[in-house]
């Protein structure tokens, strides 16, 4: 396994075309990232020419009364091998119900800190079988084509690529090299609760697969590849079509052309639902996606019904002459945060903040400052807008307006670029292009 190990995670450090070699590896302590730990040490001392740098992050969700005394064995082990090896504790209040789903979330969201304070990628343990697990937990809400690809090998959030080499491997694949190297994880009990919905969905396979449908697991991840070589060939056409018919701007908000987007309509009602989900998070920048029902309703209503003005997931419709426009809603907006220079942070959702001072964000409207030109096709919309869109306020007091740019999953943030004294820059993560 060691061996085809090396060749998947040199494809995926060639493939991501990212001048960082540091990377936050989320260590569990369970078998699969256990295994991870010791293959990634194995590449390192093999291949030290990548001169790549692995920085272990242990979350403890404290859910468990074990779960502390695991973390710190668990760094213990991971030190002793040569790697630097922090614990992060989760100390938000745990909700009455979904537990995995809020430390899944905490998870997520202290790993990313990491990666920024780092300037890392993300590495995660994810195997092919977990890869059947979640395509068939999709299958059984009606999940969209996009969603039946599956996770990836390597995808980009947020800024931070994310990278999953075991993506390949089985859990048996991975159980052997862990007895054949004598190498120590630890159970959570967690995992054979019959609550939490994707060991029900485990238990559920393992049943198909040994009386029903040997080959479930491997069929799953081949329906998954044929989805995503799909979505690849109409994302060509879906992206030829956006840059002829959207206006995109990097203030983040979006305009259509109204009877070019009913002819796209009239034409594939579903790559019309598709097109209107991807604007919405977009410029709404919340993580889930509206629901496939309730943005069809709100395209029958632009184009069957009269329309009036309708919000979504944080987002502003409306029709002015023959165009649509996306406006960023003025609630749910976290301003009078603080904020550290040289750390990136996201905000809203929607920008990635890159600054050289510390201070608070504030409304760019409350700071009195315009970012949009007169000539933008936004410039009517310009104090909506600018309630929606952060400057700093320094703690000397000053206020810095933002340098606005967008970036999508081809694009690379240029982690090594000199910061200018008071500079400010706000990415919109575009989630339209692919």
């Amino acid at each position: 396994m060691i061996n085809s190990f090396n060749t998947e995670f040199s494809k995926l450090l060639n493939y991501q075309d990212n001048p960082k070699n540091n990377f936050v590896l989320g260590l569990s302590g369970g078998l699969d990232s256990m295994v991870l730990l010791y293959s990634l040490k194995n590449f390192i001392d093999k291949f030290d020419s990548h001169k790549i740098k692995i920085f272990p992050v242990i979350i403890d969700h404290n859910l468990r009364s074990e779960s502390s005394d695991e973390a710190k064995a668990v760094q213990e082990i991971s030190k002793k091998i040569g790697f630097q090896t922090s614990i992060k504790k989760i100390v938000n209040n745990k909700p009455n119900g979904n537990i995995q789903d809020w430390a899944r979330r905490n998870r997520r969201d202290l790993l990313f800190e990491s990666c920024s304070i780092l300037s890392a990628n993300l590495l995660l343990a994810h195997h092919f079988d977990d890869q059947a697990e979640t395509l068939f937990m999709r299958f059984t809400k009606n999940s969209g084509l996009d969603g039946l690809i599956g996770m990836k090998s390597i995808s980009f959030w947020n800024g931070i690529f994310i990278l999953r080499p075991f993506l390949n491997f089985s859990k048996n694949q991975i159980y052997n090299y862990a007895i054949n190297n004598n190498i120590k994880y630890f159970e959570d009990s967690s995992n054979y609760l019959l609550k939490y919905e994707r060991v029900r969905v485990r238990y559920l396979l393992n049943n198909i697969k040994t009386n029903v449908w040997k080959n479930i697991s491997k069929d799953l991840n081949r329906f998954g590849v044929v989805s995503s070589n799909l979505i690849t060939k109409i994302n060509i056409l879906f992206n030829d079509w956006i840059k002829q018919n959207a206006i995109i701007d990097k203030c983040g908000g979006v305009r259509l052309c109204h009877d070019s987007t009913r002819i796209l309509f009239e034409k594939s009602d579903i790559f019309c639902i598709k097109f209107f989900i991807k604007i919405i998070q977009t410029v709404g920048g919340k993580e889930y996606p509206p629901k496939r029902k309730q943005v069809r309703h709100l395209i029958n209503s632009l184009f069957i019904m009269k329309f009036k003005k309708h919000t979504l997931g944080n987002v502003c419709v409306f029709l002015k002459q023959n165009y649509i426009y996306f406006l960023r809603e003025q609630r749910n907006l976290h301003f009078n945060t603080e904020i550290k220079k040289n750390k990136k942070y996201i905000f809203d959702g929607r920008f990635i903040i890159s600054s050289s001072a510390s201070g608070t964000l504030i409304s760019s409207e409350t700071g009195n400052h315009n970012n949009i030109s007169d000539k933008s096709p936004f410039y009517d919309y310009k104090r909506l807008i600018n309630n929606t869109i952060p400057c700093i306020q320094t703690l000397e007091g000053k206020l810095i307006k933002p340098h606005l740019k967008i970036i999508d999953e081809k694009t690379k943030i240029n982690t090594n670029e000199i910061i200018k004294p008071n500079s400010f820059k706000l990415y919109l993560i575009n989630r339209v292009l692919i």
